[in-house]
């Protein structure tokens, strides 16, 4: 099962991280200003901003499928 769930999880991610990327344009922008790491080219950014921002999206999920607790049943009696 947690197979499944980790491919789900990959899955989802990728439009996520192409969408997150787009967001962050002016955070690239600036990492490409302030550091000189090329990050932002004459048609798109640059791959490794793509793979940056994939990786905390994965990170993300993986923390709120594996990490958080599991919610109890109000049904439960103590």
């Amino acid at each position: 099962m947690w197979f499944l769930k980790m491919l789900a999880i990959a899955v989802v991610s990728v439009p996520l991280a192409i969408f997150g990327t787009f967001m962050l344009g002016p955070l690239w922008s600036r990492v490409e200003t302030v550091y000189g790491i090329e990050s932002v080219g004459h048609a798109m950014y640059a791959g490794w901003c793509y793979v940056a921002t994939y990786g905390v999206v994965v990170m993300a999920g993986l923390l709120l499928v594996f990490a958080l607790p599991k919610s109890k049943s109000s049904n439960s009696t103590p």
